[in-house]
């Protein structure tokens, strides 16, 4: 079900859809043609379904019901329409006994209801309003039967039976003014025979019937991939079940069809429809194939989980469009910002230049310097690079400088008679050494000859140099 915020009881959009599959495809729910007392509906032909109230709104309403025994068995009330109506003079009781392809109206009004003997015994009781009156059928609907719990009326609150729904024996409890009040029912007690021919199916001298649930669209009552055959009583057939009773189910696997499958991600259907398109909603990864090309294939189709089917049809891969190459938001929204800072800055530079605007700028460009004077530098003008400083070359700027400089000559460092460097506290005072050609030695020594030479004395004071 689906809905729209709304206020209470004034909802208007909620609908009931059923799905034969797992939720591969979904359906609204066929309207009776006729109501319980053989009237035509009463609803717009395109508007015209059978919507029912769930378990979130049990305390108003009884929510359909189902159980594995009862099988194709299903209640629940509601109404006709196109959408779903809250009003109790609006809501009555419905009754399926295909899985809920086709249904019926059983009774007019709101009722509680219960399965007994493997769907064998219908039994119900209004439950919106105060009744002496329990209902029941042994046909699977075709016809009800009502009787008197007693003179009093009661609030009824539920019927129960054990969980199998197997039994004949029902409570039924409710209120009855400030007291509490429950029944209970035996079925047995109407004397009905036992079914038999449970192995001669579908005989005439049988009360049973093979029925295969199926969701109407094919011939085969294949679904989740295999036709499954039920055994159960003939509606017009008059007799109990019974607890022992077995029920024969046998299954085959079909050939697959597309209802076997179902819309991978990225990919949906629209309601009484197969086909699995696009959805375009991000969900998908983009290939690299779309850099070179406008579409790319996909898998839109995939089985539904727990699917018998075995060959039969095969899903082919579904074109998708490539997104418009365009730019990311993040990548336009850069852009815009550097238009905006470049159209900023053209207008600033032809404000700039324009008369009217100068006086709002600190800075007018190159145009500021317009009454600067430059000349030109021609080859008269031009002066040697020592004459431009004044370089003096006479004897007395040169005796001054050396004069000036003969101060800051370095000091010589003496050393003791072993050739070691003194410490610095017995290092001797420096000195300072005249200098110039005055200092000169008054002659240069001679060099000796090496030991062994030959000559005389005289030869010994060669001058070598």
């Amino acid at each position: 079900m689906a809905a729209n915020k709304g206020k209470g009881k004034e909802e208007v959009v909620i609908r009931t859809v059923i799905s034969f599959d797992k939720g591969g495809v979904w359906s609204y729910l066929k309207a009776p043609k006729v109501d319980s007392l053989g009237k035509k509906t009463d609803c717009p032909p395109e508007r015209c379904w059978l919507h029912l109230h769930g378990v979130t709104n049990f305390h108003n309403y009884a929510p359909f019901y189902s159980t594995e025994n009862a099988v194709g068995i299903i209640m629940g009330t509601g109404n006709t329409g196109p959408y779903l109506r809250f009003e109790p003079d609006q809501t009555n009781t419905y009754l399926s006994r295909d899985g809920g392809l086709t249904w019926v109206e059983a009774h007019k009004g709101a009722f509680i209801y219960e399965f007994g003997d493997h769907g064998g015994l219908l039994v119900m009781a209004d439950d919106i309003r105060k009744t002496k009156q329990v209902v029941f059928s042994w046909n699977e609907g075709k016809s009800w039967y009502d009787f008197e719990l007693s003179d009093y009326p009661m609030m009824v609150d539920n019927v129960v039976i054990e969980p199998n729904a197997t039994s004949t024996k029902f409570l039924i409890y409710g209120t009855r003014g400030d007291s509490g009040a429950m029944y209970h029912l035996d079925f047995e007690a109407l004397g009905q025979p036992l079914c038999k021919g449970v192995w001669a199916v579908d005989s005439v001298s049988s009360d049973y019937e093979t029925w295969s649930p199926s969701d109407g669209t094919g011939q085969d009552a294949c679904l989740m991939g295999h036709q499954s055959s039920y055994t159960r009583r003939k509606q017009t057939s008059e007799c109990f079940n019974g607890e022992k009773f077995e029920r024969p189910v046998m299954r085959q696997n079909c050939p697959c069809s597309q209802e076997d499958f179902v819309c991978e991600m990225g990919f949906a259907r629209q309601l009484d429809s197969l086909d699995c398109k696009f959805a375009n909603d991000d969900t998908i990864p983009i290939p690299a194939k779309c850099a070179s090309s406008d579409v790319f294939h996909a898998d839109g189709y995939q089985k539904v989980v727990g699917n018998t089917c075995e060959g039969g049809w095969v899903p082919m891969k579904v074109a998708v469009p490539c997104p418009d190459k365009k730019l990311s938001k993040g990548a336009m929204s850069v852009l815009g910002s550097l238009g905006v800072i470049i159209a900023l800055m053209v207008g600033v530079n032809y404000l700039s230049r324009s008369d009217k605007f100068k006086g709002m700028f600190a800075n007018y460009g190159m145009d500021s310097f317009s009454t600067v004077k430059y000349s030109t530098i021609g080859a008269k003008n031009l002066e040697n690079a020592l004459d431009s400083v004044g370089t003096r070359f006479d004897s007395d700027f040169m005796e001054a400088d050396q004069d000036d400089f003969s101060g800051d000559a370095p000091q010589l460092m003496a050393f003791n008679d072993r050739g070691q460097r003194p410490r610095d506290h017995d290092r001797p005072r420096s000195r300072e050494l005249p200098r110039g050609v005055d200092t000169a030695a008054a002659s240069v020594p001679k060099l000796a000859k090496p030991p062994g030479a030959g000559g005389g004395e005289d030869e010994d004071s060669v001058d070598l140099l």
